[in-house]
This record gives C-alpha cells, structure tokens and sequence, in this order.
C-alpha cells in the first residue's frame, strides 16, 4: 500500500452520488487510490452515470478490483443476509486490503464497522473537498442543499449540521 494516498472502495450509491452532484472528477483530485468490484460497477444501468464512471475506469482513476474469490464474497453474503452480492464484494475487499469504505448503505455500514473497517460516506467527501479548498463556502452549501433533493436517503440532521459549520467558518 501506498504510503502517500489511502485506498477507497466505493459503494455503488456512492458512485452514482458524486456522478449526480457533478463530484466525481472533484473526488479524484483528493488523491485517493480508489478501488471498487466488477459486481458494483455491474449495478451502474445508468447510460448517463456510465458514461461519466467509465471515464474514470479507462483512465485508471477508478481501478475494479478482480482478484476477489467468489467463495469468499458468498461466505460474506451467506453470513450477512441483508448485503447484496455487490455489498459483499466490496466487505471482501475492504477486508483483504483492511481499506476503508466509502458507503451510504446502513446495512453495509453497521457490518463494517463491526469488522473494525473505516466507513465514511458522501458528506465526508463534501467535507474534505471543501477542506481542501476544492469547493468554496457556498458551493460546498449549494452542493449539500442539492443533495437533499437528488437522494432520498439523505441523511437530513446530518446535512444541515454540516451546513451550519461550514457556515460559521471565517
């Protein structure tokens, strides 16, 4: 592993997340080695979302990761009933690299975090992109306000606490 950038497995939420708030290229310029399964990138039907992932894929950005044994991805599915093949695919991964993982999916979340593996989800990235000085102020609001409106299972309490630190900033 690399001394200089963390590994990241992403969910599909996630994916489609950044694609939806036209963050995906802005996340790449953290820096990270971003790595996901063939059974997540499988779960991407959008031709409007592929288009904007593949990018990332062809230019290694986004590596998929086949190295995975199937069997140990059933075994993940057979002992965790509520995560998908695609959600178990990616605990292997995150296991077999002890990566962190970037998810918005409860399920996948409270399972990860039992296997004592970092879960972040899109408010961190928000964050960190706005830490780093890669969104401002109010485009980092902008994007959070949207949030709300293009994902359902935005986290609301989450999003307007965010809102308010990055408010109250100098």
């Amino acid at each position: 592993m690399s001394d200089k950038k963390q590994i990241v497995i992403k969910d599909a939420c996630i994916l489609f997340d950044l694609v939806d708030l036209n963050l995906l290229g802005d996340f790449f310029r953290l820096g990270f080695i971003a790595l996901t399964t063939p059974q997540v990138i499988g779960e991407v039907t959008n031709e409007t979302q592929w288009q904007e992932i593949s990018k990332f894929v062809n230019s290694g950005q986004l590596q998929i990761d086949s190295e995975g044994e199937f069997a140990e991805v059933q075994k993940i599915y057979d002992q965790y009933p509520g995560l998908s093949i695609p959600d178990s695919s990616v605990l292997e991964l995150a296991l077999r690299k002890s990566a962190i993982i970037y998810s918005s999916d409860g399920s996948l979340r409270k399972i990860s975090v039992k296997q004592r593996l970092t879960v972040r989800g899109i408010l961190w990235i928000i964050e960190e992109l706005h830490t780093k000085g890669f969104l401002g102020k109010e485009q980092a609001v902008d994007i959070l306000n949207l949030y709300e409106t293009i994902n359902q299972r935005a986290p609301l309490k989450e999003i307007r606490n965010l809102i308010t630190k990055i408010l109250k900033e100098d």
